[in-house]
């Protein structure tokens, strides 16, 4: 009997230790619970009004910055379409996925359709120009409803016409000079300036190589593979498509390696296949080498050329800009930096040539050198563009006016 009502005691005394650590268990759950909210409120708080700068979203490969509140949030536009596709592209999986998922949701209820509209041309562009396939007209249909008019608040233009000249004084515009060229001109008759020269000028000039398109480009192929699964054996020697004959150096090197295999040209200039390329990109994938000189050798002016060469699966061999070593992986391709590095280049290339380990080891290589250098830069770009239309138009207008 004794040992019985031991029994029923012990029982009944873990019936009571079991409910009471339930009871705990669950205490601590609501607690937790509250906690969890308490923070996505303060954080949702953090994050709309007080517009922190500094929360950092890293990934393995990549520190992701200041995302949540340049591109997101701009001037009171939310842009959650572009946030949302950005974080299910690059994969985020970290600590801040709940509450990225909950700012999305709540902020996609309360999206902003109404944009500020402003009226602007585009002048004086390459042969084949289309401005709505233009980086630069994306980055302001991004904030704003862009209208092309004949009667501007803002003139884009470049250096390949006249139509620009005087149009300042024709209507009360702002111009901004576009240069892709090596050329670097004077502020006299424009208001902002966007180039490849690396120059200070106030908030009136942005430095921006032709290649931050490419790069972005680069950035997806990142430490992969470019022949994707082509046979080496298949691909012919070196190509080359040029339409400015007027590069010294750059012929003087096509007329050297020629002298060790049949350098293709489907260009315009120096033609040997009978027939212009019209592909360039489908054209250059055929082949192992590429010849991608510049036009002129100046600090700051790189053009999309080496870059096209690296989306088709080739080897650049490049003649320009010295300082790209500072954002290209040099074992990626040929850098060649004078006519006196002739020999020893081409020597380096028939050795890659006739060595399909070599060649598979170099087009194996990471191209950029600073996987992060895109994503600073554009947001540095979207600024530059977006102070200027901020800006009062009478105060924006920087370069003196002539008098009618």
């Amino acid at each position: 009997m004794r040992e019985k009502n031991e029994y029923l005691y012990t029982k009944m005394n873990h019936k009571y230790i079991h409910s009471d650590l339930t009871s705990i268990y669950r205490t601590k759950t609501k607690l937790l619970k509250c906690i969890i909210i308490v923070l996505i409120i303060i954080i949702n708080f953090l994050l709309t009004k007080l517009s922190i700068k500094n929360i950092i979203f890293q990934n393995k490969n990549f520190i992701f910055e200041n995302y949540l509140i340049q591109n997101c949030e701009n001037n009171g536009y939310i842009y959650i379409n572009n946030f949302k596709k950005y974080i299910q592209k690059n994969n985020y999986t970290n600590i801040f996925s709940d509450i990225i998922n909950y700012y999305i949701n709540l902020k996609t209820e309360n999206q902003l359709t109404t944009k500020r509209k402003i009226y602007i041309n585009y002048m004086d562009f390459w042969d084949g120009f289309r401005y709505k396939n233009f980086h630069f007209h994306k980055i302001l249909e991004e904030r704003y409803e862009v209208i092309i008019s004949d009667k501007p608040d803002y003139i884009i233009f470049d250096q390949f016409g006249r139509d620009n000249y005087g149009i300042e004084n024709q209507f009360d515009c702002i111009k901004i000079y576009y240069n892709v060229e090596n050329k670097v001109p004077s502020f006299d008759n424009n208001d902002y300036m966007i180039g490849m020269h690396y120059m200070i000028y106030g908030d009136r000039y942005f430095r921006k190589p032709t290649i931050t398109k490419q790069l972005s480009e680069i950035y997806s192929i990142y430490n992969i593979t470019h022949i994707n699964g082509i046979d080496i054996k298949k691909k012919k020697f070196c190509a080359w498509v040029v339409s400015n004959g007027n590069a010294k150096v750059r012929n003087n090197f096509f007329t050297e390696l020629s002298k060790y295999k049949k350098v293709d040209s489907g260009g315009k200039f120096r033609n040997n296949l009978g027939v212009i390329v019209k592909d360039k990109s489908k054209f250059l994938s055929n082949y192992k080498f590429c010849i991608c000189f510049e036009n002129s050798k100046a600090d700051g002016y790189i053009t999309e050329k080496i870059f096209d060469c690296f989306l088709a699966g080739a080897i650049p061999l490049y003649y320009g800009d010295d300082t790209i070593l500072n954002l290209l992986n040099n074992k990626s391709y040929i850098h060649i930096r004078n006519e006196d590095e002739f020999k020893e280049k081409i020597e380096l290339i028939k050795k890659i040539d006739k060595n399909d380990i070599l060649y598979e080891k170099m087009i194996k290589e990471k191209i950029v050198l600073n996987d992060k250098i895109y994503y600073k830069e554009e947001q540095k770009y979207k600024q530059f563009i977006y102070h200027i239309i901020e800006q009062d138009k009478q105060k924006a207008k920087r370069f003196e006016r002539k008098k009618i």
